[in-house]
Parts: C-alpha cells; structure tokens; sequence
C-alpha cells in the first residue's frame, strides 16, 4: 500500500520548497492541471501558476504539464506560455511517467510530479519511479469521474495510509 502514499503533501503547490528540492538534485516537474494548479474547467493558467512555473524554470527545472485531459484543455490552459505538455498521460500508468522523462532527457528519480489525486497523480509516480507529492485539492467540486475517485481516497487515507485528509 505504500504505492498511495506521497513522499510529500502540500497545502497548495506554491508551498513546494523549490530551491530544496533543485539542490537534491531533481530537474523536471510534471503539474497535474485540474485542482493542482487550477481550478477545474477554467481558462488559461492565472497569475498564481503562472508565477509558480516561472519559479520553477528560473531555478533551472525542465516544467511539463502532465495531464489526462485532452490536447485542447491543456493548450487552453497553457495560453501563451511557452511550457511543454504532455496530454492524454494515462496516469497511473507508469510507462507514460517514463516515456516523458525519456523525450526530456531526465530520469524517474530526478523528476517531481505534483499532483491532487492517490489513484492517478501519486500511484503513477510511485509505480514509475518519480518523487509524488500531494497537493491538496484547490477547490470540492469535481467531475463524476473524480468524485467517485475522491470516495476511494479518502477510504485510502484513513484506512491504508491512517491519515485525515
């Protein structure tokens, strides 16, 4: 069971400790979008996340959005910002968390993924390799599909990992 359990959990994704984690030697961060770094089914990335990427890349990290959505809603988030993506990831499946680490160069152990969900953003970075760590939701509301996966997370954090989220 200790594939759920995130080596960090944050409050917010601005609360990441972006110089710590650059002198431990990581170089890529893969952001969910929806309730990581956005609100769900908005428009494009707000100044709070854009600024965060900028941190990011000044200290040196490679950033890919990393997301199960489609092309269109990453792009539409994206904007104008010049950030790599990685669409349709299939997350938890580990092969997609290796094959971006691959076409940028990096490995699993040098990469972060920040990300709101156990079953999708965490097990995927743990089963691959990559350093999960758990941002709180940014908003309750969530898609039918999310829903369903919030009631199995929360059975996860009380019984398996014995954590009130």
């Amino acid at each position: 069971m200790s594939l759920f359990r995130p080596k960090q959990i944050l409050n917010i994704f601005t609360d990441l400790d972006i110089p710590y984690y650059r002198k431990q030697g990581f170089d890529t961060v893969l952001l969910d979008v929806d309730n990581t770094i956005a609100i769900p089914n908005t428009g494009s990335c707000d100044e709070r996340a854009r600024k965060f990427i900028r941190d990011l890349k000044d200290a040196g990290f490679r950033v890919v959005i990393f997301s199960n959505n489609n092309k269109k809603r990453v792009q539409m988030f994206l904007g104008d910002m010049d950030t790599d993506y990685w669409y349709l990831a299939l997350k938890p499946l580990p092969f997609s968390y290796r094959a971006v680490c691959r076409k940028f160069n990096t490995t699993p152990e040098k990469t972060l993924v920040l990300g709101d969900q156990l079953l999708t953003d965490i097990l995927g970075a743990n089963l691959s390799g990559c350093y999960g760590i758990y941002c709180k939701q940014l908003q309750k509301k969530d898609s039918k599909m999310t829903a369903f996966n919030r009631r199995i997370e929360r059975f996860i954090w009380r019984n398996v990992l014995h954590e009130e989220m």
